[in-house]
């Protein structure tokens, strides 16, 4: 049976942190609970969590710091800030170009911030059953539940993906040269539409062609006022992989 997942909460307010906690373990998850960056890094290095739920605004590290140093370490751990509505847009930017996988927007509902950790978690640690956990097409394959791409000659891994990238690529890999609007692809993928996941959707699109950039002959199109095609040659379209029930994890 599968561990329950494990989560990193980074949060100053004492009070707010331990509800938080509170919720989150009586949901089923293994929660550590930090008050600071600098303790937070500490503890990271001494345990393998499945997820980073990191504040901004924290003492001696802040949450952008912390996770500079996470991804140096560790490039596949999901990373979500806890931001609130002041934050500005330039800050969010450029949390999502240290890596971060989200922002949950204070002030939030336990069930909002439930349902976020569960979609991520369905990626990074999926549900064992006919499950379709990778494509193979021209001389890659895009292994989704590794989060690595693997040439299929050599068999070795020649570049890796975050959470959300594999669930983006899943989403355009098993709908070739359809046109896929903007929308659609941010409720299946960030579960909303507003603004802040549109934002986060521009820089992931430029993250995933630069993932297929290693097969020129498919490339992720902009229709001007539609939405998105990844155009792919008749001779690649994309074989999917898939795998049996095995066991669940938690939901």
């Amino acid at each position: 049976m599968n561990r329950n997942p494990r989560i990193l909460l980074v949060e100053d307010d004492v009070i707010f942190g331990n509800t938080m906690k509170q919720h989150l373990e009586a949901a089923g998850y293994r929660v550590e609970h930090c008050h600071d960056g600098v303790e937070a890094w500490q503890e990271f290095l001494r345990t393998r969590y499945d997820i980073c739920l990191l504040d901004i605004v924290v003492p001696k590290m802040n949450g952008f710091e912390l996770a500079k140093e996470i991804r140096k370490k560790n490039v596949l751990v999901p990373i979500f800030f806890l931001s609130s509505e002041k934050t500005l847009d330039e800050d969010r930017i450029s949390g999502f170009q240290l890596g971060a996988d989200g922002y949950i927007i204070k002030p939030f509902s336990y069930n909002e911030l439930l349902k976020r950790i569960r979609v991520i978690l369905k990626w990074t640690r999926p549900e064992k059953k006919e499950l379709l956990i990778g494509h193979k097409f021209g001389r890659y394959t895009y292994h989704y539940r590794k989060l690595k791409i693997y040439d299929n000659d050599s068999k070795l891994v020649v570049a890796r993906m975050s959470p959300i990238e594999a669930k983006m690529l899943r989403y355009f890999l098993n709908r070739p040269n359809i046109i896929v609007k903007k929308d659609e692809v941010l409720l299946r993928v960030w579960g909303k539409e507003d603004f802040y996941a549109s934002r986060s959707m521009d820089v992931f699109i430029g993250r995933i062609r630069r993932q297929l950039k290693i097969e020129p002959k498919i490339e992720l199109e902009t229709v001007y006022n539609v939405g998105l095609r990844l155009n792919v040659p008749e001779m690649l379209i994309p074989e999917k992989i898939t795998v049996p029930i095995t066991n669940t994890v938690l939901s």
